[in-house]
């Protein structure tokens, strides 16, 4: 194998694969990273055995031909390369990382032991934009648990029904639900489950392209491309395709749509959105471990939150849309935060019936995401 390629190509191809090389690899092998050079392309490849990525950079392939190098080591001095030119050779049983004034030899690790990417037939196929994914994975990703003993709880719900996509996230007192509607609907109806690495990879890996997605019975995949810029006059195309397992347990989720309140028999207030969280992360300074509470007074036309520990009191008052009779309600303050940190809305609508009964919040005009949680008792 003889590939020349310029290292600002390389790195960026590279900082997508070390997102999945695992840090303490179960075999040795998965420590590394697969190359391949043919049709002027350098392929990366790298796996934990539940997810695998294989991005391809375009380049200039004298020799075509297959390695694999130590990944950390690798990654590690390519980022030591700024916008070079660089040859990749190998020779006999080293990689030779050359230059213009210098050469690094890895001793290659055991090509025919690398695990090859899962294949799998799929009956669902479709596209869809990147943003949107991401947008929907940031936010259902908090309400996941991956150490929850229940397995159909530890990863995120992927509900295909009609012309719609929900994205679900549930540890069981709280729920997180964005809904991506198509024009047309899809031909079969399937729920899958997506395990909580896999999920907080793709909010990393997703970029501005379009993304392909394909289903199958024990995979999911997802394909896009890349655009990387050399310089305000040269660019060049990458693809990425990512291939993760999916979870057993999507048949055993709960029917998430019984558990979200009918908003028309709650009481409704409307919030700012940035005053809120504000006014949580200082009161939730005086939450310890054993009061781990913050109290909410709903009275008209304002609220006050409260908190009570072993460190002190603190209490604060801010102005809502509130026109119904006095409630209090407590909570965890990082069930509040974690929700008001992807609302991306001025404004955001709380609804309850009671103290004890399950919260319904969505951001104001945004009908594609919401989020219910239960109350801790007020005493």
């Amino acid at each position: 194998m003889k590939v020349n390629i310029n290292s600002e190509i390389l790195n960026t191809g590279l900082a997508y694969i070390s997102d999945v090389l695992p840090a303490k690899p179960t075999m040795a092998i998965c420590g590394g990273i697969f190359l391949e050079g043919k049709d002027n392309n350098l392929t990366l490849i790298a796996t934990d055995l539940e997810n695998t990525i294989k991005v391809n950079l375009e380049c200039e392939v004298k020799e075509k031909g297959q390695s694999v190098v130590p990944g950390k080591q690798f990654i590690s001095l390519l980022k030591q390369f700024k916008n070079k030119e660089i040859k990749i050779e190998k020779k006999e049983k080293y990689i030779n990382i050359i230059g213009e004034t210098s050469q690094y030899s890895f001793i290659e690790m055991e090509t025919e032991d690398f695990p090859k990417i899962p294949k799998f037939s799929s009956d669902i196929t479709f596209k869809i934009k990147s943003e949107t994914l991401k947008e929907g994975f940031k936010k259902i990703i908090f309400c996941i648990d991956p150490e929850e003993p229940r397995h159909q709880f530890r990863g995120g719900l992927f509900d295909i029904k009609g012309n719609i996509i929900n994205l679900v996230g549930t540890d069981t007192r709280r729920l997180s639900l964005f809904s991506i509607l198509f024009e047309t609907p899809f031909k079969n109806n399937t729920k899958v489950l997506l395990s909580y690495n896999f999920i907080k990879k793709m909010i990393n890996l997703l970029n501005e392209q379009e993304v392909e997605v394909l289903i199958g019975k024990n995979n999911i995949s997802f394909q896009t491309n890349l655009t990387i810029k050399l310089d305000e006059n040269k660019k060049t195309l990458a693809s990425i395709l990512f291939v993760s397992q999916l979870l057993t347990g999507a048949e055993e989720f709960p029917d998430y749509e019984k558990v979200i309140p009918d908003i028309k028999k709650t009481k409704v207030c409307q919030i700012n959105t940035d005053a809120f969280l504000s006014s949580l992360k200082r009161i939730s300074l005086f939450t310890t471990e054993r009061n781990n509470k913050v109290k909410l007074s709903f009275k008209k036309d304002f609220l006050i939150l409260s908190a009570t520990g072993e460190i002190g009191d603190a209490q604060e008052k801010i102005d809502i849309s509130y026109n119904n009779e006095e409630t209090e309600i407590a909570f965890p303050p990082d069930f509040l935060i974690d929700f008001l940190q992807v609302v991306e809305k001025e404004n955001f609508v709380f609804s309850f019936s009671s103290p004890s009964k399950p919260v319904l919040m969505k951001p104001q005009e945004d009908s594609n995401f919401l989020y219910v949680c239960m109350p801790l008792k007020t005493e």
